[in-house]
């Protein structure tokens, strides 16, 4: 939205001679009259309406000039962001072809427009991912006793065999896969590529039409960093990540003994850090004539063992399988694997980026009328100003951004040239300008004396491009239409959209000249730090806090360091919210320029100490026992809440303790509670406490409570089980069937 026009105040006549009829008795007590016939209370009127007059002249001055001042402060309203994320392409009923797509399409959640960032080949394949997981110990010990002798032959030491289980990743049921925590005992991501439902006999043709081509693997990393921190002297950009492995299935063997499957590594280019960001990596696959395909006709028991893909009991996928493409760890130059956490939320082909942000190719504004200072509004907003193309009469227009530097449309002789000098020649390209406030898509043309007016009747276009707005957020399978595909392809968003923001509202802004004018765009005290992060576009931010002097781990007192604890709004996880990385990032970008070099910024979610409670009450004869005790419930729940808790229910007080009178207090004043009989205040230990003390940036997390009419409960557990499966020789159980 614009940004509006302020009253510098609002005060009258009455209001002026009231103050200061008001200080009379503070200043001289000896003046007692008060009537109108009093000198001095004519004096004071005077004075009145003379400041009235002038606020009132204030108040009138023309509204560029304020606007105009507004922007010399480098004060304005906190402009929209657009929305990003990605999606899939799929030819699931097209053409058995590779279909190369360029930059730039047009992709829709309902009416909200998005637009590709890059070009892609569509390869007509369907693409599974499967991992080799290490199995329980009860799975273990069962197929060390099955499996164990079979497998003699190949590894004659018991102990080095590895037993594992396929298991298919679906985003949807398993939500994340790890390659680093044990989990898989290859820490390999398998992605097979197969034909198409009903295409398995064709193999062959599909494999000459995707070979040569480019497969755009997405990956996107579960988020799950807990801080930032910013250096002195200025952000350093992240260290090149060490490239992870691909290769392709050739479905030759070696000539050993024991034949070894032979993979061709492929050459793979990231465009971002796939351990840290949403990355989208163009693998190039062999050119025609090149190996790609499976193993066939193994030895028994080789298939699923050592370097060979996992076993499959799958026979449609069996059947129609073209090859492997193996994700492998990043390898150090010793040959062992990368100490990283290496853990995926989503993997897919055909992937492209997608921005919010809408073409407009062409749009009428109407037609000129001469008058000074024209005004035309485009149809969509917000506009992106660097997209906005302005034509009169078939001639382009430029943006510039005071019209009042803008040159006459016709010549003029400076005041203090001679008045028989020469006229200087004139320029139509400097006086055809144009302005705009792109919050609210108008553009403004100039008055004559300052820029040009279009003429009556000329015809005005517009091409321009729009986007932005809490709207870009859109949830899984949100996207699913694009009119520029071709017929049988297929698009969706496999992750949800992020980063899209409506700005800032007329009000907020406004309230924010008064804290520019005060730190001035950086930020050197708590205070500064706060208001600042608080204006981080594209994120929803609960709350902030900014403690000098102290950097997490360390002692008080720390000279140059400033530490800012951000919690987001998360109404998924209300008790405990933590950042993750985009929301850090968001905050680290926006903060790093506006601080002082030699300070170092530590940018973390709160540390969450796991608290638990069991309440027992009475409840008033004629109040309903479930609605009450939820009530308590949620009594208690608010209460310790990060972002609404705590007595001033402005989040729970940094270094406050949990005390269990308070919490008896809360829950003795929901509506329907007669008494309570007890309350127990337990640690995540189950130890019951009679409070539990919180330091440095540690914060109450509710994980259990328990609320019974009568007695409460007195202990409260949990049981938790873990196991790290060691890694050995890869040999497949399958399951057993009938």
């Amino acid at each position: 939205m614009p940004l509006t026009v302020p009253q510098l105040d609002d005060r009258s006549f009455l209001d002026f001679l009231g103050e200061a009829q008001a200080r009379i008795p503070i200043h001289n007590p000896e003046w007692t009259n008060f009537n109108d016939s009093d000198p001095g209370i004519t004096v004071l009127q005077l004075f009145a309406f003379m400041a009235e007059s002038l606020l009132y002249r204030s108040n009138r001055y023309p509204d560029l000039n304020r606007l105009k001042f507004l922007q010399l402060l480098g004060v304005g309203l906190r402009p929209a962001t657009a929305g990003h994320g990605v999606i899939t392409i799929v030819n699931e009923r097209g053409p058995m072809a590779t279909a190369t797509l360029a930059s730039n399409l047009g992709a829709f959640a309902g009416k909200v427009g998005f637009v590709t960032q890059n070009g892609l080949d569509v390869i007509p394949v369907e693409m599974r991912i499967y991992t080799r997981a290490a199995l329980t110990n009860d799975e273990l010990a069962a197929a060390t006793a099955t499996y164990t002798q079979l497998f003699q032959s190949q590894v004659p030491d018991p102990s080095q065999l590895q037993f594992y289980k396929t298991v298919l990743f679906d985003p949807t049921t398993n939500k994340t896969v790890n390659l680093s925590d044990g989990s898989t005992i290859d820490g390999s991501l398998w992605i097979l590529l197969l034909t198409r439902p009903g295409e398995d006999t064709q193999a062959q043709t599909v494999l000459q039409n995707i070979a040569g081509k480019t497969i755009t693997l997405g990956m996107m990393p579960v988020l799950d960093a807990t801080s930032s921190v910013l250096s002195p002297g200025g952000v350093t950009a992240d260290q090149a990540p060490v490239a992870f492995q691909y290769q392709i299935s050739t479905g030759n063997l070696t000539s050993d003994a024991i034949p070894l499957p032979i993979y061709q590594t492929l050459t793979a280019i990231p465009d971002a850090n796939p351990l840290k960001d949403l990355t989208l990596v163009q693998i190039t696959l062999p050119s025609p004539g090149g190996n790609i395909g499976t193993w066939e006709s193994l030895q028994p028991l080789q298939d699923g063992t050592g370097d060979f893909p996992p076993a499959l009991d799958d026979a449609d996928a069996l059947k129609r399988a073209l090859c492997w493409i193996r994700v492998g760890l990043p390898s150090l130059p010793d040959g062992s694997s990368a100490p990283l956490n290496v853990e995926f939320g989503w993997l897919g082909i055909n992937a492209a980026r997608v921005l919010q942000r809408i073409l407009v190719p062409v749009e009428s504004l109407g037609s000129g009328t001469g008058e000074p200072d024209q005004t035309v509004s485009l149809a969509n907003t917000p506009v992106l100003p660097d997209s906005l193309t302005v034509t009169v009469n078939g001639n382009a227009w430029n943006l510039i951004d005071d019209l009042y530097s803008a040159s006459p449309e016709v010549p003029v002789r400076p005041l203090s040239a001679s008045p028989t000098a020469p006229m200087p020649p004139a320029d139509p390209a400097k006086a055809q300008v144009f302005a705009l406030d792109p919050e609210a898509g108008v553009v403004t043309f100039g008055d004559g004396l300052h820029g040009a007016r279009p003429a009556a009747g000329a015809q005005i276009f517009a091409s321009y491009a729009y986007g932005g707005g809490n709207s870009g957020n859109v949830g899984v399978g949100a996207i699913k239409n694009c009119p520029q595909l071709p017929a049988g392809f297929k698009v969706s968003n496999p992750i949800p959209t992020w980063g899209g923001d409506d700005g800032e509202s007329i009000d907020a802004g406004e309230k924010q000249i008064p804290n520019y004018l005060r730190h001035r765009d950086r930020a050197v005290s708590a205070e500064d730090f706060k208001d600042i992060v608080q204006e981080t576009p594209g994120i929803d931010l609960g709350r902030v806090e900014a403690i000098p002097l102290f950097a997490p781990g360390q002692a008080m007192n720390v000279p140059g360091a400033v530490t800012v604890m951000v919690i987001p709004n998360d109404p998924r996880n209300p008790q405990g919210p933590m950042p993750n990385s985009f929301f850090l990032d968001s905050v680290c970008k926006y903060l790093d320029p506006r601080r002082l070099l030699t300070t170092e910024v530590y940018v973390q979610g709160p540390d969450y100490v796991p608290v638990w409670v069991s309440v027992g009450i009475n409840i008033v004869a004629g109040f309903d026992v479930a609605t009450v005790r939820e009530a308590v419930t949620a009594a208690l729940k608010n209460f310790l809440s990060p972002l609404d808790g705590g007595p001033e229910q402005t989040g729970w007080p940094l270094q406050k303790t949990v005390e269990q009178p308070e919490l008896l207090a809360q829950a003795v004043r929901v509506a329907g509670v007669s008494s309570v009989n007890n309350l127990y205040l337990f640690d995540s230990s189950g130890t019951s406490q009679n409070n539990i003390s919180m330091s440095g940036l540690n914060l109450p997390r509710l994980d259990l409570i328990r609320v019974a009419q009568g007695d409460a409960e007195q202990q409260l557990s949990t049981t938790v089980v873990a196991s790290t499966p060691q890694k050995r020789f890869p040999v497949p159980v399958l399951p057993v069937e009938c």
